[in-house]
């Protein structure tokens, strides 16, 4: 089915029903399109996005990297997007109290310092704090310097998700409780089938938006994705240090929401999906690294948390956009010069959302509108080399012009 027909269906499926996915249905039923969200889960936002609170803020790069530049792009677009919900803290839970990022060592402070001496952000989007300042506008006394995000906060990822899917009218339909086992082709549509090979729903279009759980589908299994287990610590708010901003180093503290406050995340290779004392007193021993007035000994709070699993590309660049048909070949008689993203196989009607790793908060909202975009035929909302750069092909495409080179 070529881009003209699916433009004329305007009928998607999206598979996962966390950030990414809401996100999804958001942007592509205010262009009119009908969306059928499937979750296996009985309610939403049940896996990565389903942390108490997450943090958002930019992504600074002395060399204004490809990653800086789209992370900024994705910052500015999420804000936008929330505003136009209704606004944190109205439409859905969270606060744009501010994030301080705090370097880890005197080494990264001095390099930061010096950058900041070039760099000319605006001010309400990044600006440089010595370590009075930053304690000031912390209310607790931090290690060093840092930067201060202004429009940075936290957000509850669930209150976001049910505020996207609010959003979506009768537009949306869902199905939650069931569990896809496979896609099958018919008459120009993907059947999205049960385990007992029932139709659960059919559509011209099917978008994986399902993190880790996108490779158990053989048209996605061979997608360079990884799980990066991440546990986070809920910490009373009477042992937690008083500060109403978000503090962020090599880990990050937010503030006290019901209670308590969030501390996280570690960063683990293993898949113990329950919580770990050694986790935990990670957590705390970083937090206690950036404030060095925080006295409460680790081992003594009591074991409390979340534990996720962060689904991240070889590259922790997210993967937007049509899935490559890693089964087939380029055909070469179309090729002139070196491979192009245009010459990789597709699978048509197949996309995905993947790989948001620690930050779907802000790649959920622009991900999710490159993709309309690009399915409704209307002009991308970043430049095209930063949209080839999110590409689910990319990686096939660097094999194939690695094996053209060795080969010529």
């Amino acid at each position: 089915m070529n881009a003209n027909e699916v433009q004329n269906t305007r009928h998607a499926i999206v598979i996962g029903a966390g950030l990414a996915g809401s996100a999804a249905c958001h942007r592509l039923t205010l262009r009119g399109w009908h969306v059928t969200l499937i979750e296996r889960h009985h309610d939403i936002a049940q896996e990565a996005s389903g942390n108490a609170a997450g943090i958002y803020m930019p992504v600074l790069s002395r060399d204004d990297n490809r990653t800086s530049q789209l992370a900024r792009s994705a910052y500015r677009f999420a804000l936008q997007c929330w505003e136009q919900l209704g606004g944190i803290g109205t439409a859905f839970s969270g606060a744009a109290c501010g994030v301080l990022q705090v370097p880890r060592d005197a080494q990264r402070v001095a390099l930061q310092q010096k950058f900041a001496r070039q760099a000319n952000f605006p001010a309400d989007y990044a600006q440089w704090l010595d370590q009075a300042a930053a304690s000031e506008k912390a209310g607790v006394t931090v290690n060093s310097g840092g930067w201060w995000f202004p429009q940075g906060g936290w957000v509850h990822p669930y209150s976001l998700c049910q505020a996207l899917l609010k959003a979506c009218g009768d537009r949306l339909e869902t199905r939650f409780g069931h569990a896809v086992s496979t896609l099958t082709q018919a008459d120009g549509n993907w059947q999205v089938c049960d385990q007992l090979g029932a139709v659960i729903a059919s559509a011209p279009v099917v978008i994986f938006a399902n993190g880790m759980s996108a490779l158990t589908f053989s048209q996605a299994a061979g997608l360079p994705l990884t799980a990066h287990r991440g546990q986070v610590t809920l910490l009373a708010e009477q042992l937690a240090p008083p500060s109403k901003i978000v503090l962020c180093g090599d880990g990050y503290l937010t503030p006290a929401t019901q209670g308590f406050c969030s501390v996280g995340a570690s960063y683990d290779a293993f898949d113990d999906a329950q919580l770990r004392s050694d986790s935990q007193h990670e957590n705390l021993m970083r937090l206690k690294l950036l404030l060095p007035d925080w006295q409460v000994d680790p081992a003594s709070v009591p074991l409390a948390g979340r534990v996720g699993f962060r689904c991240v590309a070889t590259d922790r660049l997210p993967l937007v956009g049509a899935l490559p048909d890693v089964m087939k070949q380029p055909d070469r008689a179309t090729m002139h010069g070196e491979p192009q993203l245009k010459d990789m196989p597709r699978l048509p009607g197949l996309y995905g959302l993947l790989g948001y790793a620690s930050r779907g908060l802000i790649w959920a909202p622009l991900a999710a509108e490159l993709l309309a975009a690009t399915l409704n035929d209307e002009a991308l909302p970043i430049a095209s080399e930063l949209a080839a750069a999110l590409d689910p092909a990319r990686f096939q495409l660097k094999v194939l012009r690695q094996h053209k080179k060795a080969h010529s």
